[in-house]
């Protein structure tokens, strides 16, 4: 394959070329900036109660991190709230509000189907600001002010940001209107994280986010930066956020409480922080192993023969359900809905695939529904026991609108590639197009017929393989990190992979990365 080629693919993700900072379209497009952002700086003149309310996720708890962290430069007191997912539930809920006492409440990265809450704020007399990019209904809350680049009367030119990043364009413009002398770079790490995180596409007003973001990375004193660059790696990449860094922060909102990784992202001492990186490093082991043993239960359970795979049971581990419902959707291609059963409430995850759209579903159902958010590619419900042979029934109507070719999620291939024709040329080519992520992928090249030459098992469990493969008088290192059919030295095989530089004591060396067999 020429090189050339490869490059002119890369170009067309960018058909505008490479965005920067400066082409970040203005805060004062969103819907309701301005009167949110002065109702703001009136609480902040008026030294007002103001409440924040975030999501246990990387995004709500990045966004909550970055207010705070914003809020103490300006030197004003807010209180930040994340909700517990086990006895909070999602978002800014009727029951939340029990314990939050304020002039002003503000959500990030939540509250697009807050209705009741925003009804209880109004009868209170305290004030709603609604900062989430989740796609909304027809109807939107009785808030003072909603921003959110998914409202249909919005004009924001680029919809497909993630919630950390409404909350840096919102608190930018507070910025802008107290003409606070603020650097708001130095939070485009945590910006950065959360993007990818949400799975945002990589392009465009992202893609200038994430390179920036990661830069910042780099050389951020803030103590958490600090850490992930010991524990993660000196240069961290698009692929360490998703996954290295993602799960863990996730694993505090999915195992205990969210407020620890709040914590860790906001510390100012690097010991602390040490510290904190190092439960989160435990919940998330704790994590796999509960994820692990629900999977082979699903998997014993399910009924396959469906169009969208639908399970419930009493007491699943309510934090994991949403990356269970992720693994199922990998192994059998097709969308699921897992469910924790509670006494007689259902509460759901669902995740997506290919072209099927996980909040049409819900959006089909959801006057069965007692609770429900999300996007194309995942969503979060419950319902009563009684209402699921309906919601099942609904569901797998609402697919007839799909077909066969909806369901593929096929990788995109770039083409065939030989041994010979890789170079450190062509991997610094490809990595001018970083970073990578959901929509900007790491190329992927058809290798045809190499020989195994060697086989190494590598990971601290010998869980993976190192290969050395062979074709005419070029050789080339392949990581397996995924199971594989078994394979046998001499035999020859083709596969699709991605490459990589490995630098060790100082030295370049190139491989792959599998993806999947040719």
């Amino acid at each position: 394959m020429i090189l050339s080629e490869i490059v002119e693919k890369l170009s067309n993700r960018f058909p505008d070329g490479f965005q920067t900072l400066a082409d970040i379209p203005p805060p004062t497009l969103l819907k309701d900036m301005d009167i949110a952002t002065k109702r703001v700086v009136k609480a902040i003149r008026e030294s007002e109660r103001v409440t924040i309310i975030g999501d246990y996720d990387v995004d709500g708890v990045v966004s909550s991190a970055i207010t705070y962290l914003f809020f103490q430069e300006v030197g004003f007191d807010i209180e930040i709230v994340i909700p517990n997912r086990f006895k909070d539930g999602y978002g800014i809920t009727p029951e939340l509000l029990k314990r939050v006492e304020a002039d002003l409440v503000i959500t990030v990265d939540n509250g697009i189907h807050a209705f009741k809450s925003a009804e209880i704020l109004k009868k209170r007399g305290t004030d709603l600001i609604i900062t989430d990019h989740h796609s909304s209904s027809d109807s939107l809350p009785d808030a003072f002010a909603i921003i959110n680049p998914k409202r249909e009367d919005d004009e924001y030119p680029f919809k497909n940001i993630c919630g950390a990043m409404v909350t840096w364009l919102f608190l930018a413009n507070i910025k802008r209107e107290m003409k606070l002398e603020i650097s708001m770079s130095q939070y485009l790490d945590l910006v950065a994280i959360a993007t990818v995180a949400d799975v945002m596409p990589i392009l465009g007003v992202n893609h200038s986010i994430v390179k920036a973001g990661l830069q910042i990375l780099q050389i951020s004193k803030r103590a958490s930066s600090e850490v992930l660059r010991d524990r993660v790696g000196s240069k961290i990449s698009s692929e360490d956020i998703a996954f290295q860094i993602a799960p863990r922060l996730n694993s505090s909102g999915r195992m205990s409480d969210a407020i620890l990784s709040f914590q860790f992202l906001i510390s100012e001492d690097y010991f602390e922080a040490s510290q904190l990186f190092e439960e989160l490093e435990n919940l998330n082991l704790e994590r796999k192993l509960i994820e692990k043993e629900i999977v082979d239960e699903v998997k014993s359970s399910v009924d396959t023969s469906l169009p969208i795979l639908l399970f419930y049971s009493e007491n699943l581990h309510e934090g994991v359900i949403g990356i269970v419902a992720s693994r199922i959707v990998d192994i059998f291609k097709k969308p699921a809905f897992i469910f924790s059963q509670t006494g007689n409430i259902l509460k759901g995850s669902g995740r997506s695939l290919g072209n099927i759209d996980i909040f049409y579903l819900l959006s089909e159902v959801q006057d069965i529904l007692l609770k429900w958010g999300g996007h194309k590619m995942a969503g979060g419900l419950s319902l009563e026991l009684e209402k699921f042979p309906e919601f099942q029934n609904r569901v797998i109507e609402a697919m007839n609108i799909y077909s066969e070719k909806d369901f593929s999620q096929e990788l995109a291939v770039f083409g065939e590639l030989k041994l010979s024709e890789i170079s450190k040329e062509l991997l610094f080519k490809i990595d001018e197009f970083q970073p990578f992520g959901h929509e900007n992928r790491k190329p992927i090249f058809k290798f045809q017929n190499v020989e195994i030459r060697q086989i190494r098992n590598i990971g601290k469990e010998k869980e993976y393989k190192k290969v050395l493969v062979q074709q005419h008088n070029s050789e080339l290192e392949v990581l397996f990190f995924k199971k594989i059919r078994q394979i046998l030295v001499g035999e020859k095989i083709s596969f699709l992979a991605s490459l990589h530089i490995s630098t060790f004591k100082n030295v370049e060396t190139i491989n792959c990365h599998f993806e999947s067999w040719s």
